[in-house]
């Protein structure tokens, strides 16, 4: 049978079931959905939701839960279900324009819903509607299951993910010292509407404020949210304010009985103590070319008497050098802006100034070494050396990591500037010609890794950066390059480079030398063994030698036991005519 006849026999019998059904084949008429589907409950609409056409209803499972279909569509309509029944235990029907059907949904699971529009009182054959129910245990958003809690620090609300924690504030803070959000959801995270469980927010020290909530402003908090404003609203946003204690604080929120999640936030007493750090020990004479150190080279912070941050008063607190004529520094700032200026030593990778972090920017005046301590009127911090160097390099010194490497091995060249006092300040320097480094052979990867004419260094002088070695055998291979003034030495690197090619040429010689002495050992094996066989071919001579002589005795025996068996026989003779003498 062709596929074109299977196909027509299958159309026909497709034809027969819809007309035993009461359904003829013809076109679709309409090109929209016809059929809406509202949720109602033992008879009564839920939250009363419009009719919306091409929807997914879902209904909570019940003996008397049912989903309502409406045709609004101009024509009547021919549906199906599958997975159910209507609530008069029908599979099909017919829906007249304008009319509905009950889709019973008692048990949990999915009902599909099929329209077929009737033209001339035949349904086409191509479905024009299709509504899916979801039968569940319960709707969304109405049986509680979790909760969700973000916190951050200041003041927020409807918070959607965790900020930096621990949050550092003042005992006497007035603004929020940190910001939560609850949010209480079903099984599928999806947040509740309805059916709310209680919830608890205790904190250590501090106080919280919950709008519309039983305890808002004291250290114990409670209640069971609701979807409506202003008494208590979902979610639940609340804050953490100081109450002059200084400490931690443990913020701890439990919903239904059980912990959800804890947060600890500081809470810092009056400054007992300044720490002064030198971030940047080395620093230039201002307004040198290049140098980058200055900015934010010290470090200012005060803590309590437990050792919790304390926000730096930089009205107060001043730096004192104790040579003004080698150095001076302002005082400290807090500003958080664009990198580098305003992060400690000016470094991008460095830390950010904060209300508890000050950096303080020093003036270098001359060449020399002296100490800063900081004030804030009553503290007197740790003293701190700083060196202003004459930020004129006068050495380059390149040196790497290994004194050898394999073929193609990957080394970190060291590149080190200093002055005739020591190591240069942070920042970029021209000590090279502009063909900037090189390598004697030719590196790997080129010398696209070596220092160009400028160098960039840290606060302690140097600058690092990778290079892979020459493929090939080398002895003395040095990195080295011209220095741009006469006033600057360069000292180079040297190494030396052991390849493969090298490596397999020892190699084979020692196969070579391992094969000979194998030679050796065969030949000595061959003439042990010639050995063996002589002595083998002698001792068969001695057996041969042996075995005539045997021989002979063996024969010898021989003739001496037939002449002595000749005798018996002859005896035997003698004896058998005496018998028969005697007898006779």
């Amino acid at each position: 049978m062709s596929t074109k006849t299977a196909f027509k026999r299958l159309a026909l019998v497709a034809a027969a079931a819809l007309a035993i059904g009461g359904v003829s084949a013809v076109s679709a008429q309409a090109a929209n959905p016809n059929l809406f589907a509202t949720v109602a409950t033992s008879g009564a609409a839920t939250g009363a939701p419009a009719y919306t056409g091409g929807a997914t209803p879902t209904q909570i499972a019940g003996p008397a839960n049912f989903v309502t279909i409406l045709n609004n569509g101009a024509s009547s309509e021919y549906f199906t279900v599958a997975g159910g029944l209507t609530t008069g235990a029908a599979a099909s029907g017919t829906l007249l324009a304008g009319g509905t059907v009950n889709i019973a949904t008692p048990t949990v699971g999915t009902i599909t819903v099929t329209g077929y529009v009737i033209t001339a009182g035949a349904a086409s054959s191509t479905s024009s509607d299709t509504i899916t129910i979801s039968v569940v245990t319960a709707l969304p958003g109405t049986v509680y299951a979790s909760s969700t809690l973000f916190g951050t620090s200041g003041v927020a609300s409807g918070i959607t993910a965790d900020g930096t924690f621990p949050v550092v504030a003042a005992a006497t803070q007035v603004t929020a010292a940190a910001s939560f959000t609850l949010t209480e959801t079903d099984a599928a995270g999806v947040a509740l509407t309805s059916g709310f469980k209680a919830f608890s927010v205790t904190a250590t020290i501090g106080t919280i404020t919950a709008t519309g909530y039983a305890g808002s402003g004291t250290q114990y908090v409670t209640g069971t949210p609701a979807a409506v404003v202003p008494a208590a609203s979902v979610p639940v946003n609340f804050a953490l304010f100081a109450n002059g204690l200084a400490g931690t604080s443990t913020v701890t929120v439990s919903v239904n009985g059980v912990a959800v999640k804890s947060y600890t936030v500081t809470f810092s007493g009056a400054a007992a103590k300044i720490i002064l750090t030198a971030v940047n020990p080395v620093v230039g004479i201002t307004g040198t070319t290049g140098v980058t150190a200055n900015v934010n080279a010290l470090e200012v912070q005060e803590v309590d008497a437990a050792g919790n941050p304390v926000a730096v008063n930089t009205a107060i607190i001043t730096l004192t050098p104790a040579s003004s004529t080698i150095a001076t520094a302002g005082s400290p700032s807090v500003a958080v802006g664009a990198l580098p200026a305003n992060f400690l030593g000016n470094l991008t990778s460095g830390t950010a100034l904060s209300a508890t972090v000050g950096g303080s920017t020093v003036v270098g005046l001359v060449a020399g070494t002296t100490t800063f301590t900081a004030t804030d009127g009553t503290l007197v911090s740790n003293p701190v050396t700083v060196r202003v160097s004459s930020a004129v390099p006068t050495s380059v010194v390149f040196s790497t990591d290994a004194a050898t490497y394999a073929s193609g091995g990957a080394g970190t060249l060291t590149t080190t500037l200093s002055d005739a006092a020591g190591t240069i300040p942070q920042g970029t320097y021209t000590v090279l010609t502009t063909a900037g480094a090189s390598a004697s052979y030719a590196l790997t990867v080129g010398s696209a890794n070596l220092p160009a004419a400028a160098v960039t260094v840290n606060d302690a002088g140097v600058y690092t950066d990778s290079f892979n070695a020459p493929i090939s055998d080398a002895t003395g291979v040095t990195i080295s390059g011209t220095a741009a003034a006469t006033t600057i030495t360069v000292t180079p690197a040297t190494f030396d480079v052991t390849s493969g090619a090298s490596d397999a040429a020892n190699a084979a010689t020692d196969a070579a030398n391992e094969a000979t002495d194998a030679a050796n050992a065969a030949t000595d094996a061959a003439n042990a063994a010639a050995d063996s066989a002589d002595a083998a071919t002698q001792a068969a001579q001695d057996a041969g030698d042996k075995a005539d002589a045997a021989l002979a005795a063996v024969t010898a025996l021989s003739q001496q036991v037939t002449s002595v068996l000749a005798k018996i026989a002859g005896l035997a003779a003698s004896l058998a005519r005496i018998i028969k003498k005697v007898k006779a």
